[in-house]
């Protein structure tokens, strides 16, 4: 997915996104809806770890194209 998908995915503008990337932390509301735009629970998995107080995120999504669409077809949590 594009920044400029996620961004207009997330309602806000390409720099927001940049700027929500680069923080220490994502408030819970927030973290909740980058989740649902990507389709994966991070929520869920970061209250399963043992030591919640830090944890850094980092993606690899698949995107494939199907009958001109975009589709996100997978979203790696890599820890």
């Amino acid at each position: 997915m594009s920044i400029s998908e996620f961004a207009r995915r997330l309602n806000c503008n390409r720099q927001n996104v940049y700027d929500i990337l680069k923080r220490k932390d994502i408030d819970l509301p927030r973290l909740r809806q980058i989740s649902k735009i990507l389709g994966h629970d991070l929520v869920t998995e970061l209250y399963a770890m043992r030591k919640p107080s830090k944890v850094t995120f980092k993606f690899a999504v698949t995107v494939e194209m199907d009958n001109g669409q975009c589709k996100v077809t997978d979203v790696q949590t890599i820890k």
